[in-house]
């Protein structure tokens, strides 16, 4: 596979090597873009799919809930 292949596959754009290499900081540019996007994509998806459930509100230790979060009102 050539490179650049698995990124024109998934959308992501690709740049031919007989460009100005001057365009090099758009191309990062761009690239950083591309993965911010992702990121956000990500995290919007991990917010909505945290169960309520696993948020513990409480002034004394709780019992143990693996991967929950307990906060302690002062």
């Amino acid at each position: 596979m050539a490179n650049g292949d698995a990124a024109a596959a998934k959308g992501l754009h690709t740049w031919a090597n007989t460009q100005a290499h001057s365009n090099g900081y758009d191309n990062d540019n761009i690239r950083g873009d591309e993965l911010a996007a992702e990121i956000d994509a990500r995290v919007a998806g991990d917010a909505l799919a945290f169960p309520a459930s696993k948020v513990i509100i409480s002034t004394g230790t709780p019992t143990v809930v693996n991967g929950a979060l307990w906060f302690k009102p002062l």
